[in-house]
């Protein structure tokens, strides 16, 4: 099972009691970097919208969704059925389609050009009516619940509270709404398959919808399977929080291995400092740890190119 976290603790703690949950956090996060977090304070109503949104933008036939696909080199909009990751050969993949929202610039924001674009204005459909509003109203409560986790993780790494948050004035992070499509009834799990996967941004918080699917490798080697928690959130580390602390921290391989047959949705936060950002140590490295220095925005334009390259999952799963 894994840790779970009261986020009340720390946002309504002063002096001791802040320090004691940092603290508390950091120790797990030494041990895996995935666990719950209860008590985050966003209204159950706007959970309850952004899910409807999602839903009902997926819903949509092909051709309206496909007006407001994700360009080339950019990180915002829609994007069609595709793989999740590079699939083992001779297996079915795993397939989804998203739509990516992030922080509101303005296109004459110098912002936008300094990240060639990663930070750029949101794309909108048209429909479902109210989809803005539900995506912006839950992108930025989830904004604020990871920077009360990067306030720990700060306290916990230099004792300083807005060390990490000084990398996030105009952040690359980005909400992705995703909608795993069914997987053949022919697919079989298979523990060495390449849907395993870290994450190269800070941290992520993940919204799980009632399907399961979601596994992490424990410290022995092993898949655990993290299912829903009600009115909890699952947040893992990512490759960056990992460098800052030295390698202390441990962003955790993971993948995601829906049930046969049925629909999945998700949705995620993925904390990615300024453009600028370079990511190194906060103090002296593990012995036995990988701390290379992360470009934050070069590191999520590789990825973005890394997705330009994927080959669509074609018409065998429409959306």
């Amino acid at each position: 099972m894994l840790p779970i976290f009261d986020l009340r603790r720390f946002s309504t703690g002063q002096g001791a009691a802040r320090r004691a949950f940092a603290a508390e956090l950091a120790r797990a996060c030494e041990e895996v970097g995935f666990f719950y977090l209860a008590g985050h304070g966003v209204a159950p109503e706007t959970l309850g919208a952004v899910r409807g949104a999602a839903e009902a933008f997926f819903a949509l036939p092909r051709a309206e969704k496909l007006r407001v696909e994700r360009p080339r080199g950019r990180y915002r909009g829609y994007i069609p059925p595709s793989r999740f990751t590079e699939t083992a050969a001779g297996r079915p993949p795993v397939t989804y389609e998203a739509f990516l929202a992030g922080e509101e610039v303005g296109p004459e924001d110098p912002a936008v050009a300094a990240s060639g674009g990663l930070l750029m204005p949101n794309i909108w459909p048209e429909a479902p009516e109210g989809f803005p509003a539900a995506v912006c109203a839950y992108r930025d409560a989830l904004r604020q619940v990871a920077e009360e986790l990067l306030r720990a993780f700060g306290l916990a790494l230099c004792s300083e509270e807005d060390r990490l948050l000084h990398h996030f004035n105009k952040p690359l992070s980005n909400l992705s709404l995703l909608h795993y499509l069914p997987r053949p009834q022919s697919d079989v799990s298979a523990s060495d398959d390449a849907r395993a996967h870290y994450d190269t941004n800070a941290l992520t918080v993940l919204l799980p919808g009632e399907t399961g699917g979601l596994e992490a490798l424990s410290r022995d080697g092993a898949w655990m399977e993290v299912p829903p928690r009600e009115e909890s959130f699952v947040v893992n580390l990512g490759n960056m929080l990992a460098c800052w602390s030295g390698g202390r921290f441990k962003s955790t391989l993971h993948r995601v291995q829906p049930p046969l047959g049925v629909e999945r949705y998700s949705l995620g936060y993925f904390a990615v400092p300024d453009y600028e950002t370079q990511v190194t140590p906060l103090s002296p490295p593990q012995e036995d740890s990988d701390c290379t220095p992360i470009h934050a925005g070069k590191d999520l334009a590789a990825f973005v190119a890394s997705c330009d390259a994927m080959v669509p999952a074609g018409e065998a799963s429409p959306a």
